[in-house]
């Protein structure tokens, strides 16, 4: 009997959820007297839905007038792609109208409003399709009596999707249903906020609450510390049972069955006893009980990480930054919010669900790789030097082969390619700014997974990689956790494992390993991040390291008596990063120089990370071991930054222009209308480029700032700085670019934007598509190489610039010259660096400009990225002022603000606004 009433129980269960969650698959939506055989229709799938509409007298089918949301179905046009209108034969139509004793049959026909299946491709569909779906009155009016019949069909894109504004009510659903059947535990959490202030939805669905807990508490804290002894119960048997993540995530909301097919799948852990899939094409199936997959894992479900994206049908968020780029920057509240919750689970395995390869692509990557994982651990073991691969060996190539199997199986899709051994190179995965690549620093199986299309197919196809893994996990689990268990194990021995060496090859196949140098250890002992003025030029971004560090789980110390390295005192309180602990590959990966992949013919995206440089802060790499034994103090929590500190009593002070925060003040007190100026020309104390500002005026902002000041006692030439009224022409591109990263970093700094040229002072320009008209009375400032060289093409300024064929995603940390007298770089040092995304520079100028940077002129001017042939990038110019037509100028062929993580890099910026409108933008010089 309590099996009979559990049945019962759980068809009703089923029952209703295909009614709520589901929607198109419950067949009949009624009306007091019309009524159609299925409430739903696609966009991306034609069909047809049976309307019978019931009058209570005779009609005349030539009087009957059908609507949809109150327009003719006649008015229902398809797209052209060419003029960007709906004005081409009508996509839906009703046909074979029938009447018999006052109810009149019908069939409404939906053909595909974009003449294709999917709605992926841009910038239509995908732009355009969510302005289509709703739902909407159909009705049929007889003109005669002027009586209406309504009901209500629903357009969407295929079976399962969702608006953003639909995925909480059916999570809530699921989730109260999840909850309410045998031995399963659903909890929703909002791990964070995005952009405009939205939640980013997650799910846990475990066996009960104690697996969560017991994890969180036991198990994961055990793994980090002490994973040897963990070892030892797996290889014992006396583990017993435990469970483990798995992390299911999507980033590009646009993409948007990496949304819905974890909806789907929630669905069927919810209510499914068991979940039964193909297993190939010849129709054989195998099954997974849900009892026992919560058995073994914890399943994490982070819906969207880009709420924002969701809302407004977008790649991007809100900031209009691709967001799957800043995974490892950490810029945005969307991946700060993801990084930590990343840490907090350390799953071992993780699936980034994203679209539209044609092929069907399944992550691992083609080479180069990070040189900071430990590659044989994730991939399975060593690298065959004759098949490239680990034969079979349990890891994530296996993983990936046996997801696309099943996915293929339970689908039309008849292929797959894995990146790895299908492509040569450019699919890399060199950079952790990609979700799927980030999650493999903290030892999870990652890969990131594009489905062919936007349709429902591609919707099953992803879930049935998730399916996949979940099986091919639960076949390996032992093995697949204690290779993540020694991945810890060799961060806490501080292992340089050469086994990782086999997977590092050139492109002629050939095995180069690690890049050690000549060190015998790739990773040092430490890393110092002082915080003494004597060692350190921007103690601020080091306590922003500090609070990345811990958002990532990176164990962070403070020395508790000073120490001395190679003849330097670094007094108690440094900052230390010791490289023996389980998050070693993150804090190197992190810290360290990083590569040269110059002799790659393709890579995919950006490879420079060094916080230090990028950021402007000194890191000084250890390698003495046992330097700091019993002098560290952990920090478990975000240090507080020190007050400002203004002792002194003179009228004026000067604020050292040496972290974003003193330009985050200055801007605040020119948005007040106080009085700021820059200094023009440099003192033996005083560095052009510095701000004299009142000192009344800074202590009452100075609590909200950590900034360096010094009293003002020495006569300084200086010019007042004006508040600038900014304008960025549009970038031009489909994706996010150098304009967007500009536009974030501004604003973040406080500068003030309009969107309307005509009421700018100042136009920044990192798209080049400036009509040069529109310039008359106004000062200009170009960054990177798509303004450099429309300026050259256009005849805005007579430069001339150079970048190899097809170079311009190019990408070097240089060295650079700086000339200190000008107050564009006044403040940084002489030999300092720089940093060019866009693969240009400026190689000529007028005569009467002035250069305020170069590429150094020595051999070894580059440092890390990936630019091949780059030699004539030595002693070119990086950046110069004059005046020109009637306009100031500022070049930088610099990508300063590239993905907003150049931060030692905005000083030239907001140094270069400030200046523009005043004679001191040219004062220097020149180098």
């Amino acid at each position: 009997m309590k099996k009979y009433n559990k049945k019962i129980i759980s068809c009703l269960l089923a029952l209703s959820m295909l009614i709520s969650f589901l929607g198109p698959l419950s067949n009949t939506a009624y009306a007091e007297s019309m009524t159609l055989s299925q409430s739903e229709i696609q966009l991306t799938k034609e069909g047809t839905v049976k309307i019978t509409a019931t009058f209570d007298y005779d009609v005349n089918p030539e009087n009957l007038v059908w609507t949809l949301g109150d327009k003719d179905i006649k008015e229902w046009k398809s797209f052209n792609e060419e003029t960007g209108k709906y004005e081409l034969d009508p996509w839906i139509e009703i046909k074979d109208v029938k009447v018999e004793s006052g109810t009149v049959s019908a069939t409404l026909e939906n053909k595909l409003p974009y003449g294709i299946e999917n709605t992926e491709n841009r910038p239509y569909p995908r732009w355009t399709f969510e302005e289509l779906l709703g739902t909407y009155p159909l009705k049929v009016t007889d003109t005669k009596s002027e009586d209406t019949l309504s009901v209500n069909l629903k357009i969407n894109n295929y079976v399962g999707f969702h608006k953003y504004e639909e995925i909480k009510p059916a999570l809530d659903k699921v989730i109260d249903i999840g909850n309410k059947n045998n031995n399963r535990y659903f909890e929703y959490q909002s791990i964070g906020k995005s952009v405009e202030g939205r939640d980013l939805h997650f799910v846990i669905v475990a066996k009960n609450r104690e697996a969560v807990d017991n994890y969180l508490n036991n198990t994961l804290p055990t793994a980090l510390e002490t994973p040897s002894t963990v070892i030892e119960k797996i290889d014992s048997e006396t583990i017993g049972e435990y469970q483990i993540p798995i992390f299911i995530n999507n980033i590009h909301p646009d993409e948007s069955p990496g949304v819905d097919s974890q909806m789907s799948l929630l669905y069927k852990l919810a209510l499914d006893e068991e979940i039964t899939f193909n297993t190939d094409k010849a129709g054989n199936t195998s099954s997974l009980k849900v009892d026992d997959i919560l058995d073994n894992f914890i399943l994490l479900f982070d819906i969207t990480q880009n709420p924002d994206g969701k809302e407004h049908n977008t790649r991007e968020n809100a900031n209009k930054l691709d967001i799957n780029r800043d995974n490892v920057y950490q810029t945005q509240p969307e991946t700060k919010a993801l990084a930590e919750t990343l840490a907090k689970y350390n799953p071992v395995a993780f699936l980034d669900l994203h679209g539209f390869v044609e092929e069907f692509l399944i992550e691992p990557c083609t080479p180069p790789h990070e040189p900071n994982f430990e590659y044989d651990l994730l991939m399975g073991g060593p690298r065959d030097s004759k098949s490239g691969d680990t034969l079979g060996a349990p890891g994530a190539i296996e993983n990936a082969r046996h997801m696309g199997d099943i996915a293929i199986a339970n689908t039309k899709y008849d292929s797959y390619i894995i990146p790895m051994f299908d492509y040569e190179s450019g699919w890399d995965d060199d950079f952790l700014g990609y979700t799927g690549v980030f999650s493999l620093i903290h030892g999870a199986l990652g890969h990131t997974v594009e489905i062919p299309e936007q349709n429902e197919q591609s919707m099953i196809a992803h879930e049935h990689t998730i399916i996949g893994a979940i099986d091919y996990i639960s076949q390996n689990k032992n093995e697949i956790y204690k290779n993540q268990l020694l991945i810890n194990q060799r961060g806490i021995d501080n292992e340089d494992n050469k086994n990782v060496d086999t997977w590092h090859i050139d492109p002629s196949g050939n095995q180069i390993g690690r890049p050690r140098g000549e060190n015998e250890n790739f990773f040092p002992d430490y890393y110092i991040l002082p915080l003494d003025k004597a060692n350190q030029k921007n103690p601020l971004e080091v306590y922003n390291m500090v609070e990345y560090f811990i958002r990532n789980n990176v164990k962070v110390y403070t020395s508790t008596q000073p120490v001395e390295y190679k003849g330097v005192n670094y007094p108690t309180g440094s900052i230390v990063m010791p490289l023996n602990q389980a998050k070693k590959s993150l804090l190197n990966a992190a810290l360290f120089t990083g590569t040269d992949e110059s002799q790659w013919d393709a890579m995919y995206a950006e490879v420079v990370l060094n916080f230090p440089a990028m950021r402007g802060f000194d890191s000084i790499e250890v390698r003495s071991s046992g330097l700091f034994d019993s002098k560290l103090q952990e920090v478990k929590s975000k240090i507080s930054k020190p007050a400002t500190t203004i002792n002194h009593s003179t009228e004026k002070t000067i604020v050292e222009n040496n972290s974003t925060d003193a330009i985050k003040a200055v801007n605040n007190l020119l948005n007040k209308n106080l009085p700021v100026s820059i200094v023009a020309k440099p003192s033996d104390k005083i560095n052009a480029g510095n701000f004299i500002v009142n000192t009344k005026d800074l202590k009452a902002i100075s609590s909200n700032y950590y900034l360096s000041v010094l009293p003002l006692e020495e006569k300084i030439e200086s010019k007042e700085v004006k508040k600038s009224n900014i304008y960025l022409p549009p970038s031009g591109s489909n994706y996010s670019s150098l304009t967007d990263s500009t536009r974030f970093v501004l604003k973040d700094l406080g500068f003030n934007l309009v969107t309307d040229i005509g009421l700018a002072d100042v136009v920044v320009d990192s798209s080049g598509t400036l009509d040069a008209k529109s310039l008359t009375g106004k000062n200009y400032i170009g960054i990177g190489g798509q303004a450099i060289s429309s300026a050259e093409e256009s005849g805005l300024y007579p430069l001339k610039t150079k970048m190899n064929e097809e170079g311009n995603s190019n990408e070097g940390l240089l060295k650079a010259k700086y000339d200190t007298s000008s107050p564009i770089t006044g403040v940084y040092n002489e030999d300092d660096l720089s940093y060019i995304a866009s693969g240009t520079v400026i190689t000529e100028t007028r005569p009467e400009a002035k250069i305020f940077a170069r590429v150094s002129s020595d051999d070894d001017f580059y440092i890390q990225g990936w630019w091949p042939s780059h030699d004539f990038v030595k002693g070119q110019i990086l950046g110069f002022s004059d005046t020109y037509n009637n306009s100031n100028f500022v070049f930088f062929a610099s990508d300063i603000t590239n993905k907003a993580h150049t931060t030692h890099l905005f000083r030239q910026l907001s140094n270069a606004i400030y200046t523009i409108n005043s004679g001191s933008f040219t004062t220097g010089n020149g180098i």
